[in-house]
């Protein structure tokens, strides 16, 4: 026999001769390793901003561990009711369609509903009509985004705005015990500031006229943090897609060059919407899966406003 052959069966020979707790451990790493490796979900969960974003971080909500009713209800094949309720960014349909349709991709026994208002601030969901309508559904999981109209008013009081937010999960609490919240902060703005003047016309007929800008609402920075502070102190959930998608210094303007900001500059197009609302449902999923994986609790539309709001065939809607 050729002496390579007798290398060959000397090797298989002591291999065979291997105790049987040596290939129980071998199994094991084999298992272990393929067990570990991310699923094809879980490979597709991080979706990219556009390359022209800046200075975006991790697409993770703080205090998930909040969220651990309805978690352990979706890990136990539960039916579960999510409820996304806000202005006329969830009016609009496309960012409260992506959500639903994002994690009713993962967990196939999510209901999910939503009703926005144009112009809204928390304020007026807390009214009877609006808990009411809440409190219909019968929700799991309520989630909240306002905070672009509150940006665009007067200078924000966090005291005053804070007990409108304690106010309004009270209402709902009351008519819903046991419901969870997640709270979302606003993605962004610009405003118009002036730049210069000029006077035209003489007499009576004499008239100023004045030359603006778009620059970034530096107010949305102070909402948002605003946000994150009452329900960090309050231990409920918030995605911040604020500073995820770049903060003060990015935000506004990574979607306004990413072309996915309207004309107005202050509701968005179609596709940033539906970006938006695929991040908010990844940034849950992954959550879920960190509680799973652990065992531990862990932490305005295109064109114009829209004027009417039809359901969607498959997430009801208002």
């Amino acid at each position: 026999m050729h002496p390579l052959l007798h290398i060959m069966n000397d090797r298989l020979l002591q291999v065979n001769k291997l105790p049987a707790v040596c290939w129980a451990l071998l199994f094991l790493c084999l298992f272990t390793s393929s067990w570990c490796m991310p699923s094809a979900s879980a490979q597709s969960l991080f979706t990219s901003f556009p390359s022209s974003f800046r200075n975006t971080r991790n697409n993770e909500l703080i205090e998930s561990a909040s969220l651990a009713p309805v978690f352990k209800k979706l890990k136990q094949n539960k039916t579960v009711k999510v409820m996304q309720i806000g202005d006329s960014h969830v009016r609009g349909n496309y960012l409260p369609r992506s959500v639903g349709s994002t994690l009713q991709s993962y967990f196939p026994r999510v209901q999910f509903t939503y009703y926005g208002i144009n112009g809204a601030w928390a304020r007026r969901f807390y009214d009877n009509d609006m808990v009411n309508r809440v409190a219909n559904e019968r929700p799991d999981l309520v989630i909240i985004s306002f905070g672009t109209n509150e940006a665009h008013g007067a200078t924000l009081n966090e005291r005053t705005h804070a007990e409108t937010m304690q106010t309004l999960t009270d209402r709902i609490v009351e008519r819903c015990p046991g419901v969870c919240f997640l709270f979302t902060t606003p993605p962004g703005s610009f405003i118009s500031q002036r730049t210069g003047s000029r006077t035209v016309g003489s007499g009576r007929r004499r008239t100023t006229r004045y030359t603006t800008t778009k620059v970034p609402n530096a107010n949305t920075a102070n909402v948002a943090r605003s946000i994150v502070n009452f329900c960090r102190s309050h231990r409920m959930a918030v995605w911040d897609i604020f500073t995820i998608a770049g903060g003060s210094t990015s935000a506004c303007t990574n979607w306004r060059s990413a072309g996915m900001m309207n004309t107005d500059q202050i509701h968005y197009l179609s596709h940033g919407y539906i970006l938006q609302g695929k991040l908010l449902g990844e940034a849950i999923y992954k959550a879920y899966m960190g509680t799973a994986t652990s065992g531990s609790q862990t932490r305005m539309m295109h064109g114009s406003t829209p004027q009417e709001q039809r359901p969607y065939r498959t997430v009801k809607g208002f």
